[in-house]
């Protein structure tokens, strides 16, 4: 974790410094540890700590903007945010200054017992600092996401609390199930999301609850016995019900803790409570039962919601019961909910004798229960919690292989027309998750799983092995950092990885299908690596990080067997020469200049062309010649032939003449 393997410090912005030899385990957070902070150039009047974020999971940095320098009474104030050291260190760190609690926590776990606080505190030691907290979030348009007994600090006054760090993990990663509300708690801790306002007013009803009482209500119960009667009877009447409050308080939590997010108390709600005004408590809406159970999962179920979360657990045994005349049967006749059995029917066809596969119990489940999470294969996810849940699945095969089909088979896209109209507030995201499917499709490099995953996590670092410790979230630092990384020693793989190409895609919108198409072209080497090396000369044209010697040198040793299509041999040295004074010089376009120079080509195939064509010439006169010698004794007796008759013919002239001439003369 240190800078360098003889410190025990990671430095952040060359300002803060913080100490992993001084931890302050009383401050841990469930998935970052606290280091003690120091800041020489700061005004010593809070001591400050230090927490290093877990590097598997997406970090939060915009809302670590966002909440920079937010000082609200009440709220453990974040003084600011880093990565620890320069971009050129082997090993950085992601790391969140905030001021030190004053005191101890209230209670270090939810398991355990604590002495219970009185109504009077929560009135007037809790709310009253509570409520300008949630203001002041909802104003910026921020969720807290980490209201829990075990994240309230004492403030050393006796009479009042202060709320815990919020963004060392992913949003309600870190809650119990009974804190969140139902749509929360039944998606996996990772994928909980975002939420809003609601979201955290329902964890304040649970908070507040678990303080009156000193211990987790219902904690002999199982998390699946304790959702199961959530489900059926509703959360506060499961929680709350056994338990001696008064009106006032009854009032409170029943409007905290009520299941209908569009009944739940505002943040409003809360404070003209705190200010005195008092109503008579309205009896909770109870879930629609059935007039008979169903029995899934071992348990009878009696309303709509709990079947579909125990279709969605029990996904594999419930495959034949999503397309069977049972569930029919049970939705219209002893639920009596006839549009939901015809949505079924509608979306997933008639009933069948065959199985439904886990796309079809997904679907089933959605139907079923708008507001649930996307359950795959007994894995849920909310929809603004897939980013999440994609980037720490990134190592884990089976979590990333069912969110991988969960993307591809385009659930989400089912579960917006299916609850559009009743999480409204997540239409805004609708179109950037529905485009995930197109990517989550195509196979090669700049694309599938890792594409996804930095397309929902935008400060997500690159996750490729060559830089990984080096934790770049700037694309502009991408190149640099490979070209530290290869200083010591050039790596025999290819210059860029599914992770590179990827975050590359990812992070600019120049960069089309054209461009990465070539990446994945297994059967031509030549296109694959000059598709590699067009992408980094165009990052660092728009960088301007300077020269790269070092990758460079690398792209080199990749490109010289491409210049093996140049014939002329004196053509291909001049041209490995131009190479290699290219790669010296750092600048990766001037090695592309020379790879794409289709002049060159051009000369060199046309004089190769001419060379052919001479040397075929050449050899049909060699042939000629080689033909003739073959031949030589029948061409000799050919002519011998020849001068015979011609010779016979001259010396019978000569002696025809000789004897006329004789008798004549």
């Amino acid at each position: 974790m240190a800078e360098a393997g003889s410190t025990q410090k990671l430095t952040l912005k060359g300002r803060y410094e913080v100490l992993l030899d001084q931890p302050l385990p009383a401050f841990d957070s469930p998935r970052a540890k606290a280091f003690l902070a120091v800041d020489p150039r700061g005004e010593k009047v809070v001591p400050i700590m230090g927490y290093v974020l877990d590097r598997t999971l997406p970090p939060r940095c915009d809302t670590m903007d966002a909440l920079r320098g937010v000082n609200v009474v009440g709220l453990l104030r974040m003084i600011d945010w880093a990565v620890s050291g320069g971009r050129d260190d082997r090993y950085r760190q992601m790391c969140v200054i905030y001021e030190q609690p004053p005191a101890g926590r209230v209670v270090a776990s939810e398991k355990m017992q604590f002495p219970a606080l009185s109504e009077e505190m929560i009135e007037r030691g809790v709310l009253p600092r509570m409520v300008p907290i949630l203001k002041e979030l909802h104003s910026r348009n921020l969720t807290h996401r980490a209201i829990r007994p075990s994240n309230f600090f004492h403030a050393g006054d006796g009479k009042t609390l202060v709320l815990g760090e919020s963004i060392t993990a992913p949003p309600g990663s870190d809650q119990p199930d009974y804190i969140e509300p139902l749509e929360s708690a039944m998606a996996d801790p990772i994928a909980r999301g975002d939420g809003g306002t609601g979201d955290d007013l329902f964890a304040l009803g649970a908070t507040l609850l678990t303080f009156l009482l000193g211990r987790r209500p219902e904690a002999d119960k199982s998390p699946d016995e304790l959702m199961h009667l959530r489900l059926e009877q509703g959360s506060f009447l499961t929680l709350a019900g056994r338990h001696t409050l008064s009106l006032p308080m009854v009032e409170l939590l029943r409007g905290l803790m009520v299941d209908d997010p569009r009944e739940r108390w505002t943040v409003g709600d809360v404070e003209q409570w705190v200010n005195g005004r008092r109503m008579t408590p309205n009896r909770a809406k109870l879930p629609m039962k059935a007039a008979r159970a169903i029995t899934v999962g071992g348990m009878e179920r009696l309303t709509v919601r709990s079947l579909a979360y125990a279709i969605s657990q029990d996904w594999e045994n419930s495959a034949q019961l999503v397309r069977s005349q049972t569930l029919d049967n049970w939705l219209r006749r002893s639920l009596a909910d006839e549009d939901v059995a015809k949505a079924l029917t509608s979306n997933l066809g008639p009933i069948g004798q065959e199985p439904a596969d886990a796309k079809t119990v997904a679907r089933t489940s959605i139907i079923l229960d708008p507001r649930a999470p996307i359950s795959y294969r007994g894995y849920a996810v909310n929809i603004d919690g897939i980013g999440y849940a994609v980037a720490a699945a990134a190592n884990r095969q089976d979590t990333r292989q069912k969110l991988s089909e969960m993307i591809a088979n385009k659930l989400p896209s089912s579960w917006f027309n299916t609850a559009g109209a009743v999480r409204g507030d997540l239409s805004r995201q609708q179109g950037a998750i529905e485009r995930m499917s197109t990517y989550m499709a195509q196979a090669a490099p700049g694309f599938g799983y890792e594409r996804v995953l930095y397309e929902l996590n935008p400060f997500m670092h690159c996750l490729s092995p060559l830089i990984e410790t080096r934790m770049i979230i700037e694309p502009d630092e991408l190149l640099p950092a490979i070209e530290a990384a290869v200083q010591d020693k050039i790596p025999a793989s290819e210059p860029m990885d599914r992770q590179i190409a990827a975050f590359i895609a990812a992070r600019f919108r120049q960069i089309t299908d054209k461009w990465l198409r070539p990446l994945g072209n297994d059967s031509d080497n030549f296109a694959r690596i000059v598709g590699q090396v067009r992408l980094l000369a165009f990052l660092q044209g728009i960088a301007n990080n300077g020269p790269l010697p070092n990758l460079c040198r690398w792209l080199e040793i990749h490109l010289r067997p491409t210049f093996s299509q140049f014939h002329n041999l004196k053509k291909r040295k001049k041209m490995l020469e131009e190479l290699g004074k290219a790669a010296q010089s750092g600048i990766i376009a001037r090695m592309m200049s020379l790879v794409e120079d289709t002049q060159a080509l051009a000369k060199d195939e046309q004089g190769y062309r001419a060379a052919i064509a001479g040397h075929n010439r050449a050899e049909l006169q060699v042939q000629h010649l080689r033909n003739e010698v073959t031949h030589m004794d029948y061409i000799a007796a050919q002519l011998g032939e020849q001068v015979s008759a011609i010779a016979s013919g001259v010396i019978g002239g000569l002696t025809a003449f000789g004897v006329i001439f004789f008798h004549v003369f």
